[in-house]
């Protein structure tokens, strides 16, 4: 008989038995069969010797000294025997005898309110008939189960039986170590009660001494096995300990205290989300326990809080960018947000400023070198921390970033137009400032160069790096006045808010320049630099000022508080006069222009009725300056015409017919309009442009006589560099498409398709293109049935621009292309196949999270519009697609486009559905 045998006989009892004696007597009759075999094999072995040591009736203390006795040799051979494998039966044989030795070893030993109920945590017990014994031999039996318990525990065999019984284990340890003693007593000796077996326990000296060496025994085995035992299951035997009712003072004090120990532990947060919230985490099942957790973990224990706050702000950090653990960066986030709610100042310090730290470079380390990898790590944990993707998801305010404003602000004007990888997360961050600061004007001051402060962080310097990300190079001293107003404008002429916001800045600012002018002392000393400088800075803020008047929501607040206006054209025109009174040179009016353009825009094209007592008064100072010789005819023609306008209340002048034979007399506005277009002023040729094109869409009957001409000029405009001119251009053209559309649709598409070329050498931003295809659409609608014809030409412009390298771009062409789609009412051939297998290549591989939501909106219209055709029309193409669809509803990350994506699916359900169960038509067929 082996010594699995053995614990197998020790093990099994008859279960019809129960009752104190009838458990004692199992385990008499359990020890004797084997004791014969055990006695054979070791000479040595006296089982009833240990009855002098613990008393002659303790069967069940010689019944654990057998099964462990048992349990070393096993151990013993299978350290000899390397090859040995133990078969389900005898590792569940050990499994039971480890549960046995618990129960009787330890759980019937543990103090009231120490560790779980005996039943819950082990169910062996429910066959261990209660006994009555001393305090001391309960301590004695527990002393040499838990010891031999964790000897066994070092070997890897024993280990997964053992930790099922590892909360049992923790408390006994606990208790052997930190349960108090009562005072020892001097010159007492023990006496017996009227009941002979009991003895009376007295605390003597040497024992007291005895069991504090023990404790501190007991002690260090405890934090030996903590050391050896998985975190999380540490944790979580330690909670429950402390979370059993009626648990004593000492035991809460010391479990929390190792908890604690356990928390700081270098992956304690994780271990102990694990726990409670287990994995994966699942937002709606665990959002109230990560913010019970949140709250435990930022509240402060021990008796050192530095030293815990340290231990816990470095694992959020790590957590914060961690790539292994699941949802490191969720937890992370909101464990930093409930820390910053309890300890504000701790947080910022430990945290905040340790991820902006590669934005924060002093002065005295003006070169000061950041790598890639810290770059992108920095900006991912700020987006993480700042930028909350969940509509209840908490976020760190935003005024904890104005420190790194400009910083940030700087690195998004780098990789402006780049295809970098964090630009939208950069541009996101900027944003939100810009959102959530109530004082964003002071921000566009920064960000402009106007006003110079330390407050927001300092202009950075910085390049592609090797592995295309942005390295720091330190301090940039030098103000690009335009680059950092054409990158404020690509931040906000997007949003309504902040382009309204920002053209009253600037128009604050430039009418606080004219004043600061006027009042400057002429004789006062300044350098050719400082002069040009500031010219530098009052050109880019009116280049600014003149971009945001071309945006809609711009014009329509403008319609609703025109004052500011007012106030700046008139400021620019006291300025003018007064310095050209003795001058015969041509002074620059663009300023003037854009802002009277602005004027008669919100005139000519408002939305809503406007308040005309706010005119009165700019007309009249309009009708003051007009008397002043010095004034420009265009610029005085200008004038009369918002006079008009103004005094009319915008209403439009009757239409004179004209006679356009041969010998008429030439229409005096058309004339005037080509005589503007030589003008050597940007603005003056722009309006002329403008006002061509109005005449063209009311049908005017000179200027359709001249379409030809008009032609060749919109042709040669269009290849200007200035974006407004360039606009009014194809505008223009999309107005003659109904009268040359083989020509005009060709110039488009053809424009629309050479644009990168352009865009990267500077002269054409991105959002040009973007209104190009807008026009292109808009054309397509004007052509109305004639669009069948060019569809071709159409549908290969717009499938090449969705291969453009920026996403704005791509996106941009996915939606022209479904509104193509729709003019063409979905008869698009055999181009359809095409069609599909770019919105596929787009769901498949395309990064940006825009663009695969336009090409399933595509897909969306197509479904709808081909109806039972789509299944007939794609045929095998239509696998690819609904399995890129498939994957994005199952997957991807972003939420709105699942939502699209399963959108889509239905769709495509609702189709196949009507094909398969569609009734059947009883049609009888008649031939003739």
């Amino acid at each position: 008989m082996d010594y699995h045998e053995i614990l197998l006989h020790l093990t099994t009892f008859n279960k019809t038995e129960s009752g104190k004696a009838d458990f004692d007597e199992r385990l008499q009759k359990a020890l004797e069969k084997v004791q014969l075999v055990l006695v054979k094999n070791d000479e040595n072995l006296v089982i009833n010797s240990i009855e002098d040591e613990n008393g002659p009736d303790d069967i069940r203390y010689r019944y654990i000294y057998v099964m462990i006795y048992v349990l070393k040799n096993i151990k013993m051979n299978n350290s000899t025997n390397d090859g040995s494998l133990l078969s389900v039966m005898q590792f569940r044989t050990i499994k039971i005898c480890i549960e046995m030795i618990t129960a009787i070893g330890i759980i019937s030993c543990l103090l009231p309110g120490v560790g779980v109920d005996l039943a819950k945590l082990c169910p062996r017990v429910l066959m261990v008939w209660k006994e009555d014994i001393s305090d001391f031999q309960k301590y004695k039996r527990l002393k040499f189960t838990v010891n031999s318990v964790i000897e066994l525990y070092d070997d890897i065999m024993f280990r997964p039986p053992i930790l099922a019984q590892i909360g049992s284990l923790f408390a006994a340890l606990l208790q052997l170590s930190y349960a108090p003693l009562i005072k020892p007593l001097e010159n007492t000796i023990p006496t017996q009660e009227e009941n002979e077996s009991k003895v009376k326990f007295i605390m003597t000296k040497d024992i007291h001494d005895k069991l504090k060496q023990d404790q501190e025994h007991f002690i260090c085995l405890f934090h030996k096995l903590l050391n050896n035992c998985p975190l999380p299951i540490c944790m979580k035997e330690l909670m429950v300990i402390l979370g059993i009712k009626g648990v004593p003072r000492w035991l809460q004090r010391e479990t929390r205290k190792y908890l604690v120990q356990q928390l700081m532990q270098p992956n304690g947060i994780i271990s102990i989300v694990t726990i409670v919230c287990e994995n994966p985490l699942d937002y709606g099942q665990h959002w109230n326990k990560l913010d019970t957790i949140s709250r435990l973990i930022a509240t402060s224990h021990g008796i050192n809080p530095d030293e815990y706050y340290k231990s816990i702000c470095s694992q959020l950090l790590n957590l914060l960018s961690s790539t292994r653990i699941m949802h490191s960066a969720t937890i992370a986030s909101y464990c930093i947000t409930i820390f910053y709610e309890y300890n504000p100042m701790v947080c910022f310090k430990n945290i905040v400023k340790v991820i902006c730290e590669p934005l924060l470079i002093n002065s005295e380390n003006e070169e000061e070198v950041k790598s890639e990898e810290e770059v992108e790590k920095c900006i991912e944990n700020l987006t993480r921390c700042f930028v909350a993707m969940e509509s209840k998801f908490k976020k760190l305010p935003s005024e904890l970033l104005m420190d790194v404003a400009v910083p940030l602000f700087s690195l998004y004007n780098t990789v402006r137009q780049s295809a970098y990888v964090l630009k939208s997360k950069l541009k996101q961050l900027v944003l939100l400032l810009l959102y959530e600061q109530p004082l964003n004007t002071n921000l566009f001051a920064v960000f402009l160069g106007h006003y110079v402060t330390n407050n927001y962080g300092k202009h950075l310097k910085s390049k592609f790096g090797p592995a295309g990300g942005i390295e720091i190079l330190g301090l940039d001293r030098t103000c690009k006045y335009e680059e950092f107003a054409d990158t404020l404008f690509d931040l906000t002429f997007t949003t309504r808010n902040l382009s309204t916001k920002l053209f009253t800045y600037l128009l604050k600012f430039l009418s606080n320049s004219i004043k600061v002018d006027q009042m400057e002392d002429q004789n006062m000393l300044e350098t050719q630099e400082d002069t040009m400088e500031k010219m530098e800075e009052k050109l880019a803020a009116v280049k600014l000022l003149s971009s945001l008047a071309n945006i809609s929501v711009v014009q329509e607040s403008q319609v609703e508080d025109p004052k500011l206006m007012f106030y700046f054209i008139k400021l620019l025109f006291n300025q003018h006069i007064k310095r050209t009174q003795d001058l015969t040179a041509d002074e620059d009016y663009e300023m003037l222009y854009v802002g009277l353009m602005l004027v008669k825009m919100i005139v000519n094209e408002r939305k809503k009725s406007l308040d005309w007592t706010v005119f009165n008064d700019f007309v009249r100072f309009l009708k003051e300056c007009s008397a002043f010789s010095n004034i420009p005819s265009q610029l005085l023609m200008l004038m009369q015409e918002l006079i008009e306008l103004v005094e009319t209340k915008g209403k439009p002048g009757k239409k004179r017919y004209q006679d356009v034979s041969a010998g008429c007399i030439v229409s005096n506005r058309f004339d005037n309009v080509i005589q503007d277009l030589a003008d050597p002023l940007l603005p003056v040729r722009a309006h002329a442009l403008v006002v061509l094109t109005k005449l063209i869409e009311n049908m005017d009957p000179y200027t359709i006589s001249k379409k030809s001409v008009l032609l060749q000029l919109f042709m040669e405009n269009v290849k200007h560099e200035d974006s407004f001119i360039y606009l009014a251009a194809i505008n223009g053209l999309c107005a003659l498409a109904t009268s040359y559309p083989e020509v005009v649709v060709k110039t488009l598409v053809q424009e629309y398709i050479d644009i990168p070329q352009r865009i990267s050498g500077g002269d054409i931003n991105i959002e040009t293109r973007v209104k190009l295809g807008e026009i292109l659409v808009k054309m397509t609608r004007n052509l109305g049935e004639m669009v069948s014809y060019y569809k071709n030409i159409l549908i290969n412009g717009f499938l090449c621009a969705i291969r453009d390298a920026d996403s704005l771009m791509r996106a941009s062409s996915l939606s022209c292309l479904a509104e193509l789609c729709k003019v063409l009412g979905f008869r698009l051939g055999n181009d359809v196949i095409e069609v599909i297998y770019c919105i596929t290549s787009i769901v498949k591989t395309d990064k940006v999270p825009e663009c695969r939501r336009a090409a399933v909106m595509v897909s969306t219209l197509l479904f709808r519009g081909l109806g039972r055709d789509t299944l007939t029309s794609l045929g095998k193409d239509l696998v690819d697609l609904y399995r890129g669809l498939k994957h994005l509803r199952d997957n991807d990350e972003d939420l709105i486009l699942r939502l699209h994506a399963q959108i889509a699916l239905e769709e495509l359900d609702l189709i196949v559905q009507d094909f398969i169960l569609a009734s059947p038509k009883l049609e009888k067929k008649i031939i003739l």
